[in-house]
Formats: structure tokens, sequence, C-alpha cells
């Protein structure tokens, strides 16, 4: 199956104290997460010398984190957390440094303590920890405790970019075999944002999965052609739509698709496994 396309996440990281706050996202699949943006060394009005230099150091890890230094990350976010214990963006970047990491364990912990130090479920930082968890717990094959806080999300009219939960709703449900509610999420989705790529590309997979081939296909194409997709997720987009392609007894599309993959990210699994499917129809 996929990675978990959630807001790939591709959907991940936004917004809090301090100039890098906006930085964490929430994110979605599969891997589904980008951090973006510069560190600050600027103290701002307010803060300590301690607390500046607390702020200075979460920045430069956060941008640790955005350059894939996921190593690096950690060892200065937890050298912030040192230095202001009481910052939910450091543990929220923190809980995304072992996420990926793969140290799913500490990663819920770093998550859990963002949502007690940001104790307004309406503050910012608090709903994007929410949706962190909610892509956590499906790595984790936690899918009710995923489907539980990304409802919570769907029905706080204070979260401003709902289709993101119903995506990782939707694919947890797809996970438990519950298609048609699946279904209804990623439509839900996709009606408060009718290009979000990676709800396309799950009710692709859905369809797909289902045999609609063609729906799958149109589907695939709507997310590939958002222009917002990471290469892995693009790959993945391109990988789906050959392997229908070959479904339909179409060899030419499938190859050229399975390149597209390839092309799109030649050491990933999409791309990987794009050169083990061309290594065949050749």
């Amino acid at each position: 199956m996929n990675q978990i396309q959630a807001d790939q996440s591709q959907p991940a990281l936004r917004q809090g104290r301090g100039l890098l706050g906006k930085k964490v996202l929430g994110l979605a699949f599969f891997g589904l997460f980008v951090l973006s943006g510069c560190a600050s060394t600027h103290l701002v009005a307010g803060e300590t010398t301690d607390e500046g230099m607390a702020s200075a150091t979460r920045d430069v890890g956060i941008d640790h984190l955005s350059q894939g230094r996921t190593a690096m990350a950690i060892r200065k976010l937890r050298e912030a957390q040192g230095l202001d214990p009481s910052d939910p963006v450091t543990y929220l970047s923190l809980g995304e440094a072992y996420r990926r990491k793969g140290l799913l364990q500490e990663a819920e912990i770093e998550l859990i303590e963002a949502l007690r130090l940001s104790d307004d479920p309406s503050d910012f930082n608090y709903q994007e920890t929410l949706l962190n968890l909610s892509v956590l717990y499906i790595q984790m094959e936690r899918y009710e405790d995923s489907i539980e806080r990304a409802q919570t999300l769907v029905t706080d009219p204070t979260f401003s970019s709902p289709w993101r939960a119903l995506t990782n709703k939707g694919w947890a449900e797809f996970k438990l075999g519950r298609y048609g509610a699946a279904r209804a999420s990623f439509d839900e989705a996709l009606d408060f944002h009718p290009r979000y790529a990676p709800a396309h590309l799950n009710l692709g997979i859905l369809d797909q999965k289902e045999h609609l081939f063609l729906p799958a296909l149109n589907h695939y194409e709507q997310a590939a052609e958002a222009g917002r997709m990471a290469p892995n997720a693009l790959a993945e987009a391109n990988y789906r739509m050959a392997e229908v392609y070959v479904s339909l007894g179409n060899r030419g599309k499938a190859i050229e698709h399975f390149n597209v993959a390839l092309d799109r990210s030649p050491y990933g699994p999409w791309g990987e496994q794009s050169r083990s499917y061309l290594e065949l129809l050749r």
C-alpha cells in the first residue's frame, strides 16, 4: 500500500510561538510532512535571553528537519527543550522528527506533551498536534485512535483546513476495511478543497481496490496535476496509474507512467517498483 496519504503529506507543522512555529506541518501519509522556512536568531519583545536562545535553537532544529537532516534536528530540538521546556512547538517538532526516524513511541510522548502545553483546543499548535497524532496512529496501526483525533478536528469550527483531517480519517477507515465510510470522508474533503491531491490519490486507491479503473485513473490524474505533491507522492500516483493501465491491457501507457514514477523518485519505493515492472514489460 501507499505511504500515509494524510495531509501529506503530505500533508505538515504550521503556526505557534516564534517565527518558525509556522513551519511545523500536521502529515501527510504517508511521508507525508514537509517543513519549510529559514531559522531565525532574533529575540522578540518579552523574551528573556534564555527564551530567545531556546527559540533560536528550536528554529535551527526545524530548519534541519526541513532539509531532511533528521538526526541533527533531534539534537537541536532536544537542546531547545533543555533551554525552554514549556514551548509546545519544540515538542511538536521533535515528535515529527522522531516519527520520521521511525521512533513512534518516542514521537507519541512528545506530541502528547505538546497537547498538554497547548492547553487551548482552539490554539493552532494544539490543532496541528492532533493532526500529527492522527497520522502517527495510522503508522502505529492504531486506526481507531487516528479516527478519534481526526474527528475532533473535523467537528471543530475553529479548525481552518478540515479537508486535511478528513483525509487522515478516510485513510484510517480504509485501512479498517470501511470502504463506504472512507469514500464519504474523501468526498467530503474534496467538497472543502476540490484540488486536494492526497484525497484524490486516496480515492484513486479506493477505486482501484474496487476495480473501478476509469474513476481511479481520473483521481490519480487530478492528484498528479494538482502541482503540490512531493516527488515520492507524485511517483506513487504515476505508479498506480501504470498499474491500472496494466490491468486494462494498455502496455504503452503503463510503460509511460512507470517511467515517470522512476524519474520522479528513482531511489524511492515507487521508483524501485517501477524499475522492476519496466524490466518485465520491455
